[in-house]
């Protein structure tokens, strides 16, 4: 009778540790990452990289599946889905400052930045953190990181040298400010989702795009556009952001593996992207492409009044001059 007296004791005694103990490291956290990038974009295969490292060192605790090209929505729909945690990360250029947060537009705008670090620099300094805390109080998102992803480039039928070259060119642009500009190019700037681009270059219903090298190439455009016209017009990066309730809702231990090997994916891909612009180049001159090195001083005498204008009318008070002191 005493021995089962102890075994009922070493019974309760095993289920109050059990209900007293941190179970949250122990739970399988299953999450997706949407975005609308190709699998050969290295921000896709960064995100990879994230997924296996997290699950390898959680012990297959922390799950992440990525549902790429745009599998699940263009990359509003894919915000609208972040902010209500329907998918809980996602991937792609700074979009967040052009659907959610307007006022930070100018951060991925026409020559503002001196250079690529420049840029980054910015974006991972007091001005991300300042839109990454506006994302949270506003739409329930949060900036994770952000890499390199290289400088805008247009690609067309034909080529272009010059702003008059562009005249009457129907062109894909992605947002207001870049619709100014390309206007005041001559060019006839026309929305559209990256999910139509393709399809769009494809019938000529537009006729140029504009992306950086990476996408360019990840994206199969050379076999619908002839020309790689290296404007450079605007540098750009990579956000990865994730829904706050998510990020908030994940234990003390998964966390510090998550934003840990966060980093090491980040950082493994802007030293690709980095490192990739000759070879890219040179893969898109393979597939028949033709690169043309325009007069970039005679569009960026067009672009920066415009921008300065549009700053003042539609960006947060002092947002350029943030931007530049940046660069000392």
């Amino acid at each position: 009778m005493k021995s089962l007296r102890t075994g009922f004791a070493i019974v309760a005694l095993l289920v109050c540790v059990a209900l007293i103990s941190p179970a949250a490291d122990a739970a399988k956290v299953k999450f997706t990452l949407g975005t609308t990038n190709s699998t050969k974009e290295f921000s896709v295969q960064a995100m990879q990289r994230w997924a296996d490292a997290m699950r390898t060192r959680s012990k297959g605790e922390l799950d992440m599946q990525i549902i790429a090209g745009g599998a699940l929505g263009g990359d509003k729909q894919l915000l609208q889905q972040l902010g209500t945690n329907e998918i809980q990360l996602h991937v792609a250029g700074p979009v967040v400052v052009h659907h959610l947060v307007k006022e930070y537009q100018c951060m991925e705008a026409e020559f503002v930045y001196k250079d690529g670090n420049h840029g980054l620099k910015v974006w991972n300094g007091p001005l991300g953190k300042e839109v990454s805390s506006v994302l949270e109080k506003k739409h329930n998102i949060r900036i994770v990181g952000v890499g390199h992803r290289g400088a805008r480039n247009l690609t067309s039928k034909v080529p272009v040298k010059n702003p008059s070259d562009m005249k009457g060119i129907k062109v894909r642009i992605t947002n207001k400010l870049r619709q100014r500009v390309f206007k005041e190019f001559g060019a006839n700037p026309v929305p559209m989702s990256f999910k139509e681009l393709y399809g769009a270059l494809q019938t000529g219903t537009v006729e140029a795009q504009e992306n950086p090298l990476g996408t360019i190439y990840g994206s199969n455009f050379f076999e619908v556009q002839n020309y790689l016209n290296l404007t450079g017009h605007v540098w750009s990066y990579f956000v990865v952001s994730a829904n706050n309730g998510f990020y908030k809702s994940l234990s003390a231990g998964h966390k510090k593996i998550f934003d840990e090997e966060a980093k090491k994916a980040i950082d493994w891909m802007t030293d690709a992207v980095w490192k990739s612009f000759a070879a890219v180049e040179a893969k898109l001159k393979a597939k028949g492409m033709k690169v043309v090195k325009p007069n970039v001083a005679a569009f960026k005498k067009i672009a920066e009044p415009i921008v300065q204008k549009f700053a003042k009318e539609k960006c947060r008070p002092g947002l350029l001059d943030d931007i530049a002191k940046q660069a000392m």
